[in-house]
Order: structure tokens, then C-alpha cells, then sequence
């Protein structure tokens, strides 16, 4: 096809619509910083404007009715202060920061459709993609061996599948089902209750910072915002409104998790829950769902199949935890073979391996040092041992 250029009437009209279109953005995140409304009192001023710049031209007698104190209306009135909206908005995008907000078209539209939805946000990396499949995976920050593996596993076969993987970047589950998706070099998004410039926990950096290079790091939280308690349930209506379905992995009875599942349910989301010994009160909370009518989840293909995603590329758990994998993978040796099949998900003290080993000390600690540079153990704490998965 011939290349036509662009007259000089249809290149001052194409830059005369992204000038419109940036100070529209430029205004949504005025109205999204101001100070002196909640989210839902700017909904329903911009419910009765229709957008920003009707808001940002509004006289103080028009805006009166939306406050009920009048210092808060000052402190609005004051924030309209375009020179300095404009530096600080160029500050943030410096600093490798965007901001898209409801009417962007990087905004995602699974988001526009919940309850209470967010006017703007703020965000490093890349947002999902719109064509994928999502799987938010939670479970609790003070979780057991059994249940860190479990999040990384599951992180790990989704997105190797093709799943998108959020959470919250939390210590513990969230955290271990980012890593998990990382591994296999699948997209994964964390959704923090702080601004996006915020690493927190702070044991997260190394996992915040790759996940700002090949994921994303989302708030809807003013960038230098620390975290503080108020501000993770709203955090978790974004997890499970970018989801298509959510795997709880461990949970206990009463849990912050199931803030995030009951807005899951509101948005009719599938509830995934992983099932858990009856006597172990980290996982009362699943089998509580289970009993609910949570699907119970005991392999990736149970997922897949709810949400109707197909894939021949699967792997059994039952597989890879008996380290079928890992050992068709390397040639070990006798003493090392008979180590690795008394090693388990929950870690053993050494004494306790050498006694099920029947070999010599001395073998079974070169064998675990062996196992471990390989990759198929973990020593989690001093001297005992564990199957990585």
C-alpha cells in the first residue's frame, strides 16, 4: 500500500486530539489526587459533571453541595492549582510511574464493571493483557512449607500454561505465587495497599524489582503512600476484580483472605480453595470454602477446566512431587536416589533422614549438599530438609 502523508490540517487535527487527550488525563489525575472527598463522593461529582474538566472550572457555590465541611472544600478549591498538578504529574512519569484512569484506554475494563470501581490508577511495568486468562492465587502471610510450595507450584504451572498471575505481594503466598510465575517467565501483576514507588515487605525487593521489569506493580493508592491497614480491603477488590477465578491456598478459619473472596463472590468470580488436613489450622479456612462450595483443587487441570482453558502442556503434581521430573532430569547417584526418596514437602531434621536412609552420616550429608546445588532440595532451616517442587 502506497504510504499518503498526512496533510498539514490532518497533522494539526491529529495533534490538536492527543493535546485534548493529555490534558484529560492530566485532569483525571487531578481529580483522583485531590484531597477533601472519598472515591465514592468524587463518583458521584463526576457521576453529575460527566468529566474532570467540568469539575476543575467548577465555581465554589456549584461544588458546595458535594462537602459537608467547608475546610475539606478549601482544600479542594486549593489543589486546583494547574502548575503544580503539572509538575508533579511530570515527576511521577519521570520516576517511571503511569497513571491511566477509567476512560483510558489502558484501563482494564474488567475493573470498570465492579462495584465501587477505581477512578484512576497508578502503575509500573505493563498491565495485563485483556486476552488472557487471570488467576488471582492468595492464601496467608504466615504460611507452612507445605503451603509456600504449593503457591509457587501453582504460580508456576498457570503461567506456564499462559495464566496471568495476580496477588498482592505479600510475605508468604502472595509472594511465593509471584515467584513461582516468574520461573517459567510468565506475566504476573502484584496489587499493593502503598503507592507503587513503595517496596513493602521490604524482604520483597528483589521480587518487586523483577516484577516492575516483566510484570507489574498496581495501585490504587497515591505514589510515597506507606501501607497501612484501611487501605488492603480496597487493595483486594482490584485482586479479584482483575481475576477470572481465585485459588485460596492456605488459610486460616478467620482470615484476612476471605476479605478478598467475598468481593470475589460479589463480582462472580469461581472460588478455588486447596484442601488441607482437617486437624492443621492453617487450612481450616480452605476446607471451610470447600465445604462452602468452593471447587477443591488438587490439581492444575481442575482449574483449567472451570475456567475452560485447555492446554495438553500439563504436569501432574502427583509427578512432581515424587520428583519424577527432577530425576529423569539428573543422573544421581545410589546413596542419592535413596536420600531423595525419604525427603519430603515438610522438612525433616538430618538425624531424622539418616535414620530412614540406613546409610552412613557422612554419605547422607554429601548427598544433601549434592541434592541441594541441583535444585531439587532446599535446606529451610539449619539442618532440615526439604523437596523443592
Amino acid at each position: 500500500m502506497e504510504y499518503i502523508p498526512l496533510s498539514k490540517e490532518q497533522q494539526m487535527r491529529r495533534q490538536e486530539s492527543e493535546n485534548v487527550n493529555k490534558k484529560q488525563d492530566f485532569l483525571w489525575y487531578w481529580l483522583h489526587s485531590a484531597p477533601g472527598l472519598s472515591r465514592q463522593s468524587k463518583q458521584k461529582m463526576l457521576d453529575y459533571y460527566g468529566e474532570p474538566e467540568k469539575i476543575f472550572t467548577a465555581t465554589k457555590e456549584q461544588l458546595e453541595p458535594f462537602f459537608r465541611r467547608k475546610d475539606y472544600l478549601e482544600q479542594f478549591l486549593s489543589s486546583r492549582c494547574e502548575e503544580r498538578i503539572r509538575k508533579t504529574y511530570e515527576e511521577m512519569n519521570r520516576k517511571g510511574i503511569h497513571f491511566t484512569h477509567i476512560e483510558a484506554m489502558d484501563f482494564p475494563s474488567c475493573l470498570k464493571v465492579i462495584p465501587d470501581p477505581p477512578i484512576g490508577l497508578f502503575y509500573r511495568g505493563e498491565m495485563p493483557s485483556e486476552e488472557k486468562k487471570t488467576i488471582a492465587i492468595i492464601g496467608s502471610r504466615d504460611c507452612t512449607r507445605y503451603g509456600s510450595e504449593m503457591a509457587r507450584f501453582f504460580g508456576r504451572e498457570l503461567a506456564r500454561v499462559g495464566f496471568q498471575v495476580v496477588s498482592g505481594l505479600a510475605r508468604g503466598i502472595d509472594g511465593m505465587a509471584h515467584e513461582g510465575a516468574l520461573e517459567v517467565g510468565g506475566y504476573t501483576i502484584g496489587v499493593l495497599g502503598c503507592g507503587v514507588d513503595v517496596v513493602y515487605p521490604v524482604e520483597n525487593y528483589e521480587l518487586f524489582m523483577q516484577m516492575e521489569k516483566t510484570g507489574g506493580i498496581l495501585s490504587e493508592s497515591m505514589p510515597g503512600q506507606q501501607p497501612y491497614s484501611g487501605l488492603f480491603p480496597q487493595r483486594n477488590r482490584l485482586i479479584s476484580g482483575l481475576a477470572d477465578g481465585i485459588l485460596v491456598v492456605e488459610a486460616m478459619e478467620k482470615s484476612g483472605t476471605f476479605i478478598t473472596v467475598d468481593q470475589g463472590l460479589e463480582q462472580g468470580k469461581e472460588i478455588f480453595a486447596l484442601p488441607g488436613r482437617i486437624v492443621d489450622e492453617k487450612s481450616r479456612g480452605c476446607n471451610n470454602l470447600i465445604k462452602l462450595g468452593a471447587h477443591m483443587v488438587t490439581e492444575v487441570q481442575d482449574i483449567l477446566e472451570v475456567l475452560h482453558f485447555e492446554s495438553k502442556d500439563m504436569r501432574s503434581l502427583f509427578e512432581i512431587t515424587q520428583g519424577k521430573a527432577f530425576l529423569h532430569k539428573n543422573l544421581l547417584a545410589p546413596n542419592e536416589k535413596i536420600v531423595y526418596s525419604c525427603l519430603r514437602v515438610e522438612p525433616q531434621y538430618l538425624d531424622r533422614i539418616i535414620q530412614k536412609a540406613q546409610i552412613a552420616p557422612q554419605e547422607v550429608c554429601m548427598a544433601l549438599n549434592h541434592l541441594t546445588v541441583l535444585g531439587g532440595v532446599v535446606e529451610t532451616t539449619r539442618n532440615y530438609y526439604a523437596l523443592r517442587i
